[in-house]
């Protein structure tokens, strides 16, 4: 218990450091607990604070269905919410098939979206209660209430065309105390929850803020329509035991699976950081920067590479990983060191990857000769490399050889078109690239 309140603690003081904490190390158990605690809390001290009574005046039942009540949103967010994120993410950033990333990221996902939900929720309350009791509520209330006589909610009725019914409903509603509080609290929560949402997204699938963004937005708009289908529908299977276990058997498998992945991920960390407690063991620091690399932290994986090296030089695949962090990191000479003390040692290395690297890297130096007798190694060998056929074009263009350029950018979108439809899906990205490309040259020409 004292974990998942640690890890939630750590969200409200140290929101993203926190969020990478419940990523790595929380479980889903103890997220979904703590996710419905929060909205049972958040349903009673709302209804209190909004100035509705029942739950103290009318006994047991409306306690009871206030527990039930706390269920539905969870089992949105499980069901309905997290899927579409991991979805709508793997549209702007391909990571796989969408059973694969679902399969491998769903764990993490949930648990970071769970913990946010459960924070954000107690953050409402506390808002909540200050705007109750610093007359925030109030004046609020009595600015509604001067809103509807004005000339301003005369325009919004005729600009939404609604009826005299619909009129005289919404006259209610917004002359009810408690129906304008409780509106005015979901909103802050909504807020709060979006922004967390952003944040949930940056620390899970590691993309910068505007993506994140773009990609909560588009999750957003999905899930609304959904959310009008799916949350009375899981009213109606609380309300029923028969279909509460129907559920539970249909989807206790597929859960369990996602749970262990989670904990063998978790396990495997684990066990690699206690093996680098072994001073002869550079293996294990290699596994973990890989692990880093991975998740985008590019400063703890050079940190882990570097410790590798220093326990064993002969660490080939720490130099070649380390010339790829500082080529994306624009570090050019130090990538050219690093894949030279690869190709020192074996020019082969990695499939003879290790050339494509070196060719990328010297064409974003400008160094398009050097670039293309890089690439050409690799060609060599792996003729239909996608990515190396891009690459060459582009030192090709550098050179001034358009000829050349557009042959090998062809080959390029020829090599994806024909590869398995696995390896298109990877590829892909280097087809696009190369029509492109294409493309440019094409406007160019009919400019001059």
């Amino acid at each position: 218990m004292t974990d998942w309140l640690k890890l939630l603690g750590m969200i409200f003081y140290a929101p993203l450091r926190g969020m990478r904490e419940v990523r790595d190390h929380g479980s889903l158990g103890p997220a979904v607990l703590c996710a419905y605690l929060s909205q049972v809390a958040y349903i009673f001290a709302t209804q209190w604070l909004a100035g509705d009574r029942s739950l103290l005046t009318h006994g047991p039942l409306i306690i009871g269905g206030a527990f039930f009540q706390g269920v539905a949103p969870i089992l949105t967010i499980a069901i309905v919410f997290v899927p579409l994120l991991a979805l709508t993410t793997n549209l702007f950033d391909r990571r796989g098939s969408f059973s694969v990333v679902l399969q491998q990221e769903y764990g993490s996902l949930a648990s970071v979206a769970f913990y946010v939900f459960a924070a954000t929720s107690l953050l409402t309350i506390l808002i909540a209660a200050f705007f109750h009791f610093s007359g925030f509520q109030a004046a609020y209330f009595a600015s509604m209430a001067q809103y509807l006589g004005s000339q301003q909610f005369q325009d919004m009725v005729h600009w939404l065309r609604a009826s005299a019914d619909e009129v005289a409903q919404l006259k209610v509603q917004l002359a009810d105390p408690v129906f304008v509080s409780s509106n005015l609290f979901s909103t802050v929560r909504f807020a709060l929850f979006a922004i967390g949402g952003v944040a949930t997204v940056r620390v899970v699938f590691r993309v910068p803020v505007l993506r994140a963004i773009a990609i909560l937005l588009l999750t957003s708009l999905v899930s609304l329509p959904l959310v009008r289908v799916f949350y009375p529908l899981f009213h109606h299977i609380l309300g029923s035991p028969f279909l509460l276990v129907f559920a539970f058997f249909l989807l206790r498998g597929y859960f369990s699976s996602i749970v262990s992945t989670q904990r063998a991920r978790a396990s495997f960390k684990q066990n690699l950081e206690a093996a680098t407690i072994n001073p002869r063991d550079s293996s294990a620091h290699y596994n973990l920067g890989l692990i880093h690399q991975q998740r985008g932290e590019l400063d703890q994986a050079r940190e882990r590479f570097h410790r590798a090296i220093d326990i064993d030089p002969e660490e080939l695949d720490a130099h070649y990983q380390l010339g790829r962090i500082a080529r994306a990191q624009n570090r050019l000479p130090d990538a050219v060191g690093h894949f030279e003390q690869v190709v020192q040692r074996d020019q082969a290395h990695a499939q003879h990857e290790i050339w494509r690297e070196i060719g990328a890297t010297y064409n974003a130096a400008g160094q398009y000769s050097d670039a293309r007798d890089a690439l050409e190694r690799i060609l060599d060998r792996r003729p239909n490399d996608p990515e190396a056929l891009y690459l060459i074009g582009r030192a090709h263009a550098g050179l001034g050889d358009q000829k050349e350029a557009t042959s090998s950018m062809q080959a390029c979108i020829e090599a994806v078109k024909t590869a398995p439809a696995y390896k298109y899906r990877m590829e892909k990205r280097w087809l696009n690239e190369a029509q492109q490309f294409l493309k440019g040259r094409k406007q160019e020409a009919v400019k001059q």
